[in-house]
């Protein structure tokens, strides 16, 4: 689990790492409709090879343990949402 998991802040990076089939924790506000976002924005339109998952990322848990205090200017991780984020949450897609 350690060797895929991958603390973001960054939206290019989540997407991309969430097809290598990592887990992210990331910067979250905590808010449904951002989850959705979330899920609707990281879903691919195709898979990149038959069989692999085509579904967007779910959040799966707010870590106890925090990769770090959140920056005063820290930004959630969904690129449209303009709410500060309240802590890491851990967002992966169901395989």
């Amino acid at each position: 689990m350690d060797t895929h998991l991958i603390v973001t802040e960054d939206w290019s990076t989540f997407t991309e790492q969430l097809d290598k089939k990592c887990i992210m924790m990331s910067p979250f506000c905590g808010r449904e409709d951002c989850e959705e976002n979330i899920k609707k924005d990281s879903a691919r339109d195709e898979p990149s090879e038959p069989g692999a998952p085509a579904m967007g990322a779910k959040s799966l848990c707010i870590p106890f343990k925090q990769p770090k205090e959140l920056a005063a200017n820290a930004k959630c991780i969904h690129t449209g949402c303009k709410e500060k984020p309240k802590f890491y949450t851990l967002f992966g897609r169901s395989y």
